[in-house]
């Protein structure tokens, strides 16, 4: 399987979910409002819940948390990749809401993420879940499916047949059906094979997308009384999309979303863009890292981990400059992995080194376990400081290339340049990726230093501890970890690996 304040200037109003084309005008237009209801309980708890025990639990009551899923449904406009408005057409989704319950706890911004297609995964919510709630965010994640084609769009011709077996059964609302029927059988998206086509493929991207999303956004910061943020005075509205379903935000933006679809006075719907590992055009048609209708109101940020930026420098894909008019930033981050096992979604059991036969192998048996989630929650704080203060956030260089790959360290072995992270900066290990390795797993691996190599690097542990240290203080102070997470990073190396 393949791996997958600033706020300027307004716009004149019109008002129609009806004429939801592009047509370059300079009048934007306001998404029409959709229906929300509450979904019946089933006697348990939703899918993608934080209640049940997996990658997605955080102890809400702890946390002073309510979880509540809605039944959202509406019209929204079916478009291709290229942008065309074809017509428009009814759609029922659900979307599972996350808030504080003390309304004096809410910082007045809601966290929306589409749901990945695995599981129903919330990757978002995973990697930055413990900032949220300390915070006082709201989140809102939601539901992009389908029913089951003949021909799934989710697979790639050149997917092996195990794979597609492997992933089958947790996709589409067959997988959501099949874990609660009596919630989910309601759901449904408009979906035609033969007139949506992302370049020469089936578009594996639900046509009403972008339209779901702005009408998402427009509910939230409409503050309806009977609406899901009843009791919230909602003042802001982040995407935070990992994964495969950032591609949707990166048409969003491209096809100019943004500038078209607006509150009734004017603002931005949505007040800032976060996606990440995600090499847009991968699954089909255009690969481009930057939109060309860029907003001037709203930070686009992009996070890419090590597979990533290594596709960049495989296939000589440049990488843009990060700008602060219009505001753009975007972070090659190495020694991070495009998945990890706490991220996997419900349902869905990656093979491991053993199960491969290749528990022996040293550039596969040992996966990333570093905190990857402190990196993403200290650029979502940093893009909020941007939103709400006016502070940008920090630029970061590029990871250097050599020839047609990444430039590696002679000494360490790791990548030159990126952000730094203080297991790059002081490291105990090689980092590598799937496509490096053929491990055959979805998981990224590395090559921990052996004793010998570590004393020579740094004499002793407590040599390396102290660089490591040097190494996090640093990173704080460059705003890639906030000291709220600085206390639980400890140095990966032990004492006894000396």
């Amino acid at each position: 399987m393949t791996k997958r304040g600033i706020r300027q200037g307004s716009l004149a109003i019109a008002i129609t979910v009806s004429a939801l084309c592009l047509s370059g005008s300079a009048v934007a237009e306001v998404p029409a409002k959709p229906n929300v209801l509450p979904v019946p309980s089933s006697g348990k708890a939703p899918l993608s819940s934080a209640d049940r025990e997996g990658t997605e639990y955080i102890d809400l009551t702890k946390a002073g948390y309510l979880e509540e899923e809605y039944y959202l449904s509406g019209i929204a406009p079916a478009i291709t990749a290229k942008g065309e408005t074809l017509f428009d057409a009814p759609y029922i989704t659900r979307v599972l809401v996350r808030k504080p319950k003390d309304p004096a706890r809410f910082n007045g911004t809601v966290i929306i993420e589409p749901f990945t297609w695995f599981g129903e995964r919330g990757a978002g919510w995973i990697l930055t879940r413990d900032y949220l709630v300390r915070q006082g965010y709201a989140y809102v994640g939601y539901t992009l499916n389908i029913n089951k084609p003949e021909q799934d769009p989710k697979f790639l011709p050149t997917d092996l047949p195990k794979d597609i077996a492997r992933y089958a059964p947790i996709v589409n609302f067959e997988f959501m059906r099949d874990f609660d029927y009596a919630r989910y059988a309601p759901l449904g998206f408009y979906f035609d094979p033969e007139r949506f086509k992302r370049g020469d493929v089936v578009d594996p991207f639900v046509p009403q997308s972008q339209g779901v999303g702005a009408q998402l956004a427009m509910l939230l910061k409409s503050n309806d009384a009977d609406g899901p943020m009843a009791g919230l005075d909602v003042d802001r509205v982040y995407v935070n999309s990992w994964a495969v379903t950032a591609q949707v935000w990166m048409d969003y933006l491209d096809q100019g979303r943004h500038q078209q679809w607006r509150m009734q006075d004017g603002s931005a719907l949505i007040d800032a863009y976060m996606t990440g590992r995600m090499s847009y055009g991968e699954v089909g048609g255009e690969v481009i890292r930057v939109p060309r209708h860029m907003p001037d109101d709203a930070p686009f940020v992009t996070i890419f981990t090590q597979s990533e930026l290594r596709y960049n420098a495989v296939n000589a894909i440049p990488v843009p400059p990060d700008t602060d008019h219009p505001p753009l930033r975007y972070y090659e981050v190495p020694g991070t992995p495009h998945l990890r096992p706490e991220d996997v979604g419900t349902g869905e059991i990656e093979p491991m080194p053993a199960d491969v036969g290749k528990q022996d192998d040293p550039r596969c048996n040992t996966l990333y376990d570093e905190p990857v989630e402190v990196v993403a929650s200290a650029l979502l704080d940093g893009m909020d400081k941007w939103v709400r203060n006016g502070t940008p956030m920090p630029k970061s260089p590029r990871v250097k290339r050599n020839g047609n790959d990444i430039a590696r360290d002679a000494a360490t072995g790791n990548a030159i340049g990126g952000v730094r992270l203080p297991w790059i900066e002081a490291p105990s290990a090689i980092y590598m990726v799937e496509e490096e390795t053929n491990c055959g797993l979805a998981y990224d691996t590395k090559m921990p230093y052996s004793a010998e190599r570590l004393r020579k690097i740094y004499g002793s542990y407590a040599n390396y501890r102290k660089k490591y240290e040097a190494a996090k203080a640093e990173t704080v102070n460059q705003g890639y970890l906030l000291s709220e997470d600085a206390a639980r990073l400890h140095p990966v190396a032990e004492p006894e690996d000396f």
